[in-house]
């Protein structure tokens, strides 16, 4: 990484770890790029902070801000107040992993209780850290983990699950032996099924300001230990024992988001709370095939025969970024819910989202647009004053624009377009 990165072994308690971050921050090294664990906990914690480090590719990526800290009489005197800089652990965004999905999907900016995330249609994601408390779910809700803590990398997480043997993970405010994150929040479905692979895992949340969004963590673990079993969550109000624990065996070389993690998952258990399923409202979908052109996975696609344009989807590929909902242009707000719509299944199977009948050019027989997209175009057209006859409707562009020559100019006229930079 071309940066010092460290395992101090020692106390783990509030009075030591003030000292540590005081030392480490005088001595100029990265504060996310330092592990602290305790001695009683042994080799195996040593190893796990490790694999956390050889990972920490994020940690650079952390806002910085300088800070003070307190001066020894002999600084005060020299007028050497030292002043250093502060790595602040709080989720930074990753554009080129985005994808450019910013310019449809909004699952972070809706995931986040605090209006910290703001989705730039142009430029990407806007984090606003006077108001973000590093709870994390946003870096859960992101499917291609564009979202990350700089602390502990998504790789990280995958990586640790590699280890064979159970595993506790809660937070860094946690003194117990354990795995440290910044909140459990963080941890989306897929890190804790490939974290539960390698033996049982135990989650604690030892109550803070942030526990109040716990929820969908919960709900997530009690949905995944029905089906694997092997998974316990402590938090303040209670537990969730876990279940029997069932074999559960996912292989891997790399992976580098939740996307591919998911697909992974997927290749070796179906029965997991992992899929996503889109339907249609026909009588509100016009086919206008925006849903399709958009989706990043091709889980939903456009099929032509013949006679029948048919749209498809396909479960295994969908990763609920619901960029269908987005650019569906038929409902909002005012005028009422989407066409399309898409929710949380356990285990859809393959279908036909819709079907209509194909219309083509009267002309050259080239695809023109479904039955209801068409229809849709004449009522448009009509209720701004425009006409609009089938003759010209069923058309390609090509002979939509020599139709209407000829009816300015007559039948007989010959159209002839010029081609593109040809002089007239």
């Amino acid at each position: 990484m071309g940066t010092k990165a460290i395992v101090i072994v020692g106390k783990y308690d509030e009075e030591h770890l003030k000292i540590y971050r005081e030392a480490i921050l005088r001595s100029g090294l990265n504060p996310l790029l330092v592990r602290i664990v305790d001695s009683s906990w042994g080799e195996s914690a040593i190893e796990s902070n490790k694999i956390i480090l050889e990972n920490a590719w994020t940690a650079e990526m952390a806002k910085i801000e300088e800070k003070t800290l307190p001066a020894s009489r002999r600084e005060v005197i020299l007028g050497k107040v030292p002043i250093v800089k502060e790595r602040i652990d709080k989720p930074v965004y990753i554009k080129d992993m985005c994808q450019g999905l910013y310019r449809a999907c909004t699952l972070c900016e809706e995931s986040c209780p605090y209006n910290a995330l703001k989705v730039d249609k142009k430029t990407g994601i806007i984090i606003d850290y006077d108001k973000c408390t590093g709870c994390g779910l946003c870096v859960s809700s992101c499917p291609l983990s564009a979202i990350q803590f700089p602390s502990v990398s998504q790789v990280a997480l995958f990586e640790l699950s590699k280890v064979k043997g159970d595993k506790t993970i809660s937070c860094y405010k946690d003194n117990k032996n354990s795995i440290k994150l910044p909140c459990v929040l963080m941890l989306s479905a897929e890190d804790i099924i490939l974290l539960r692979n390698g033996g049982k895992l135990n989650l604690v949340c030892n109550g803070c300001e942030l526990s109040k969004d716990i929820s969908k963590i919960k709900d997530i673990v009690s949905q995944i230990n029905d089906k694997i079993g092997g998974i316990s969550f402590v938090y303040p109000e209670g537990k969730i024992e876990a279940k029997d624990p069932k074999d559960v065996s996912i292989q891997f070389n790399y992976l580098s988001n939740k996307s591919e993690a998911r697909k992974e998952i997927l290749n070796h258990e179906k029965d997991l709370p992992l899929y996503y399923e889109v339907s249609i409202n026909e009588n509100t979908c016009t086919l206008c095939e925006s849903c399709a052109k958009w989706c990043p996975t091709s889980a939903i696609t456009l099929k032509r025969s013949k006679e029948d344009e048919i749209f498809e989807f396909d479960p295994d590929k969908c990763i609920g970024c619901k960029i269908c909902v987005n650019v569906c242009p038929e409902g909002n707000s005012c005028s009422g819910p989407k066409a399309i719509k898409v929710e949380k299944k356990e285990r859809p199977s393959k279908k036909v989202l819709i079907r209509d009948y194909l219309v083509r050019c009267r002309v050259c027989g080239a695809p023109v647009g479904s039955r209801r997209s068409l229809n849709l175009v004449k009522k448009t057209m009509k209720e701004k004053g425009a006409e609009c006859d089938d003759e010209w409707l069923e058309r390609c562009p090509k002979h939509r624009a020599e139709y209407a020559f000829q009816q300015r100019f007559g039948m007989a006229a010959k159209f002839k377009p010029r081609k593109f930079g040809e002089q007239a």
